[in-house]
């Protein structure tokens, strides 16, 4: 692609798409917030606000659109997968809100669906864009803290009085913490310590529905390496993880949730206790939005993968069999 930037197709309205997608849209060098749609008639207002050139009131119908070049999909959890096919079939190139799918086997549909299309495909896990990440694993591998030993990784906020929120449905529907914060704590861990060979996980029901309202998962590894998350949305708000090795402890207290100053501190605790902050500014959501765009421009992958999401997938389904079968599931390497 000659441009030097992309026009994106929004479908759906949802808060991480007004509050932080779309303004990370408008931020991003390379992209353009070209076309809105929303079932609930054509979000005037929104398009106004954002500067969209049009906007629709029905999905197919942005799809439709030769002049949208990717969409993002902010759709409810259980739609992903069937509109990641739709959008692809109609050659958009894809950004999917986490989580990508349901089960690995619906995330391996929907990245077959993109690859047979030709377009790109990747799964909107923003946080890791934070160039406060990056930084850890560079600590980490000039021995910061010596031999790794373990991650544990805390997720939390408080919807318990948002019934109306689709995350209080069932497991079925997408609904729960797992789903919805468990696969960031999967991706840290993974990142760090690569694939589990094992995963536990018990968990906490209630509200009408008897959703998954918080869950706790061990995850653990055969060369001795333990990593641990807990997740749940009944809870004080809690975004942080740790990494903790041979000669010290690397700690991120701001590992999720955008600051709007960008603001990355982390904490850097030596064997005797002592503690060094270093900060690190960025700015995820327009970091994550320009890589996806720049991808399309050039035609390279995305550096977050569509293997990378599915072993992502792969461990979520084993945690979610955990939780239902109360057994310790065991993973084959992906």
């Amino acid at each position: 692609m000659s441009r030097s930037s992309i026009n994106w197709g929004v479908l759906g309205a949802a808060e991480i798409a007004r509050e932080h997608t779309i303004p990370a849209i408008l931020a991003a060098d390379n992209s353009q917030p070209y076309a809105l749609a929303s079932r609930r008639g054509v979000p005037s207002a929104l398009v106004e606000r954002f500067g969209f050139a049009t906007g629709y009131d029905d999905y197919e119908a942005l799809l439709a659109d030769p002049a949208v070049d990717a969409v993002y999909l902010p759709l409810p959890n259980d739609r992903h997968a069937e509109w990641t096919i739709k959008a692809a079939r109609a050659g958009k190139h894809v950004l999917c809100e986490k989580p990508a799918a349901l089960t690995a086997g619906q995330t391996r549909e929907a990245i077959a669906a993109c690859e047979s299309a030709g377009v790109l495909f990747m799964e909107a896990m923003m946080y890791q864009f934070h160039a406060q990440h990056a930084r850890v694993r560079e600590l980490i591998a000039a021995g910061a803290i010596g031999e790794v030993r373990g991650v544990h990784v805390n997720l939390t906020f408080n919807l318990e009085k948002s019934l109306a929120d689709f995350r209080h449905g069932g497991l079925e529907t997408g609904g729960g913490s797992l789903y919805d914060l468990g696969c960031y704590c999967i991706h840290v861990i993974r990142s760090l310590l690569g694939e589990p060979d094992r995963v536990a996980t018990v968990a906490r029901f209630a509200g009408p529905q008897a959703a998954e309202m918080s869950a706790a998962v061990v995850l653990g590894y055969d060369n001795g390496a333990k990593a641990g998350f807990d997740c749940g949305m009944d809870a004080t708000p809690r975004h942080a993880y740790e990494v903790y090795g041979t000669a010290g402890t690397l700690r991120v207290p701001k590992a999720f949730v955008p600051q709007p100053d960008g603001d990355g501190p982390i904490d850097i605790v030596d064997a005797d206790g002592n503690t060094t902050v270093e900060r690190v500014t960025s700015h995820q959501y327009p970091n994550g939005v320009a890589h996806f765009a720049d991808c399309v421009l050039t035609g390279r992958r995305p550096d977050y993968s569509p293997h990378d999401v599915l072993a992502n997938m792969r461990v979520l389904d084993a945690c979610i069999e955990s939780l239902t079968t109360s057994r310790i599931v065991s993973l084959e390497k992906p």
